[in-house]
């Protein structure tokens, strides 16, 4: 039937308006004692802060055992985990407060436009095909550690690894800030607004700090593993638990469903449940409680739900899942890729990361459309509370089971804040040791750097921690782009340094541009946002720019280490020509297309055609067609786009397993570069040492693989 099996809200169907009164009395006195149902959901809570703890602790004595092995930087910020355990923290880090909070508040809002979510993901692993692959064999064999590493030993100068921080730290900062936006909603909802904002995030930012000084990347890793069982647990049931208390969409879809009623818009106490119009549709007269509205079916009580998009809508898709396309550049995404133990373990993770979406976006759909269904027959203290927080204090009310299930929800959701965070914070913190070497000492020891990074979280907590007591959750989706739009300007330089010959001067050319053009857009108060957002527009800058300055201005390669001949002609000296003593000729020092060719000779990529299908399948799944505002078929509870569109990711999402599959990565083995530029490749294990110019110097020996 769709209806609610809890006490509290199915006497709203059922009873008159005076025995309404009474059993909202009888609730509001329920609530006066729920004070006891809080204590076992604050004692689950600090149950889990306490495994993170114990297991933030097991962290510290691998990293212990790390800095015995192989410094303090590395032991902080490095590592090589296993497949199951790269699997775990890139799905706990890309599944964030944006997912547990930020997509049921937008799929209350705006209904099935939220599905563009599971498109996002599909894109940013069609990315990760792309540039992961390369980007995790130059961090083997040039010894990366620090996200801008790549940049550093592809382009040299010190303008451009400074402005590629910049283009790293500020989305970091934002998406620190989402984080703590989504903590607080997640707090003051469980607390009745009794722990305020700012007490709340203060609370985030300690437990974060406390884990990062603890165990480094391992606490990271480790502590993100046990937070994602706890989310794929609390994804797969949330589903089947909603249906049963509100119903499955199918059910409650049509504007005439079995579970149609009509209440009053509010009523004259914010804490009881609104009363029924028991005499509708006779009875139109609007009292001091309102008129009376729907409410229980979808279509009913938000008819633009299922009306084709507009054009500003369309438009909102198409750069949400166009601006995906950077989400990889993360900092701390780009150290998953470093941190992978091999290729294989790459590939596990790309295929896990194409099937969660539909896992990890579709409850946080569903749990918005749940409550745009049946919100008006709830107390105005819950429905002014974010979609997540009031579905869940609806489905605690129904039973032992249920509010289990809503103390692992608060779990999960607390597992997915922290877990980016704290992966974002040491991001930053690390691009912020690349610009303290660049700028005060590059020879700085390892201990000092560790502290300055540590120093540096400090700082990007309370930065996020002003933005986030201005910004909101229904802020998310523009954050997002904002975020994801200002790593786009990077593409050109992990783009086009990683597969075409280009020098530093029309990268900087482009990024400086890019970013001024950003800057005066928002002082201009740019006027064509909800079409184009202002960062596209400085991101199409950037492009240009790049482009027009290869023509112009391709200038020179202006890295220090660039060895001359005798008689002063520029040489391609490679490691082993350099005089080093016993090392195997290696590719040549100075990183380019060539060089990068000959890293990548014994090494196989995903295929480019068909990640390409991949991509155009996600755009085309865009609701294009349709007249806009007109009324569309509903289909399995969507509007019919919203069924095409589902259906064209799933196909897009096959394309993707099949190119991870179809790509065969080889085991870990060095080349050579011969004396023709051709590389070669050793069939044994070897010891392979390069200078990194990202490092000033020569770097240890370490194994390929």
């Amino acid at each position: 039937s769709g209806r609610p099996r809890f006490r509290r809200w199915a006497v709203v169907h059922l009873l008159p308006a005076q025995a309404q009164e009474k059993v909202a009395m009888t609730g509001a006195q329920d609530s006066d004692v729920s004070t006891p149902k809080y204590a076992v959901l604050y004692c689950i809570g600090f149950v889990y802060l306490v495994s993170l703890v114990v297991v933030a602790y097991y962290a510290r004595r691998r990293k212990a055992e790390a800095e015995a092995a192989g410094g303090k930087l590395q032991a902080h910020y490095g590592g090589s985990f296993s497949a199951p355990l790269l699997i775990l923290t890139t799905f706990s880090t890309v599944y964030s407060g944006f997912t547990v909070t930020g997509v049921p508040e937008e799929a209350f809002k705006k209904g099935f436009i939220s599905i563009r979510w599971i498109g996002a993901t599909i894109v940013i692993v069609a990315s990760m095909m792309v540039i992961y692959p390369r980007l995790r064999r130059l961090a083997v064999e040039r010894r990366y550690t620090n996200p801008n590493d790549f940049i550093a030993d592809r382009f040299g100068t010190m303008r451009v690894r400074m402005l590629g921080a910049a283009c790293g730290v500020v989305p970091m900062l934002i998406y620190v800030t989402a984080q703590m936006i989504s903590f607080a909603a997640l707090v003051q909802g469980l607390s009745g607004g009794a722990i305020p904002r700012w007490a709340s995030i203060l609370i985030l930012v300690c437990v974060l700090l406390v884990f990062e000084k603890l165990g480094g990347m391992n606490s990271v890793v480790l502590t993100d593993a046990v937070q994602s069982v706890i989310m794929l647990v609390s994804f797969l049931v949330v589903p089947f638990a909603l249906g049963a208390a509100f119903g499955f969409v199918p059910a409650i879809a049509a504007p005439d469903c079995g579970s149609l009623l009509y209440v009053r818009e509010r009523g004259t106490d914010p804490s009881q449940v609104p009363l029924t119009c028991t005499d509708w549709p006779a009875h139109t007269t609007v009292t001091a409680d309102g008129a009376c509205v729907p409410a229980g079916c979808i279509a009913a009580v938000r008819p633009e739900f299922y009306k084709n998009p507009g054009f500003a809508d369309q438009a909102n898709i198409l750069f949400f899942l166009v601006n995906m396309i950077g989400a990889p550049l993360q900092p701390h995404m780009i150290q998953r890729a470093y941190i992978a133990a091999d290729d294989r373990a790459l590939r596990l993770m790309m295929g896990a990361m194409l099937l969660a979406p539909f896992l990890a976006q579709t409850p946080g759909i569903i749990m918005g459309i749940t409550k745009a269904a049946w919100d008006p027959t709830w107390p105005q203290d819950v429905r002014k509370q974010t979609a997540f927080s009031s579905v869940c204090d609806a489905l605690s009310s129904e039973g032992g089971w249920e509010y289990l299930l809503v103390s692992v929800m608060t779990c999960a959701t607390m597992a997915a804040i922290m877990s980016t965070a704290d992966s974002a914070i040491m991001g930053a913190s690390s691009l912020a040791i690349d610009m303290y070497r660049s700028l005060v000492s590059a020879t700085a020891s390892e201990g000092l750097l560790v502290r300055i990074g540590e120093l540096t979280s400090v700082v990007m907590c309370g930065a996020a921690f002003g933005l986030a007591m201005v910004l909101t959750v229904s802020q998310m989706g523009s954050i997002i782009i904002f975020q994801n739009g200002m790593l786009m300007q990077l593409l050109p330089v992990y783009g086009l340094g990683l597969f075409f010959d280009i020098n530093e001067q029309p990268i900087f050319f482009g990024l400086a541009a890019g970013l001024l053009a950003l800057v005066v857009l928002v002082l201009a108060q740019y006027p064509m946002d909800s079409y184009v957002p202002l960062v596209n527009v400085s991101v199409f800058v950037n492009f240009a720019v790049v482009v027009a300055a290869i023509f112009i201005a391709p200038g020179e390669d202006k890295r220090t280490i660039a060895a001359t001949s005798g008689n002063g002609d520029e040489a391609n000296t490679t490691t082993a020509e350099a005089g080093f003593d016993g090392v195997i000729p290696a590719v040549p020092m100075n990183l380019n297309r060539a060089s990068i060719k000959a890293h990548m000779a014994s090494i196989s990529e995903p295929s480019k055609r068909m990640i390409a299908f991949l991509l155009v399948l996600v755009f085309v799944s865009i609701p294009w067609y349709g007249r806009p505002g007109t009324d569309a078929p509903i289909i399995w509870g969507l509007p019919q786009w919203g069924f095409v569109q589902i259906f064209i990711l799933v196909i897009a999402c096959i394309v993707g397993l099949v190119t991870l599959v179809r790509w065969q990565p080889q085991v870990d083995l060095p080349c050579a570069a011969t004396e023709d530029g051709e590389a070669k490749c050793d069939d044994r294990k070897l010891e392979l040492e390069v200078l990194s110019p990202s490092r000033g110097g020569r770097a240890s020996t370490a194994s390929s693989s």
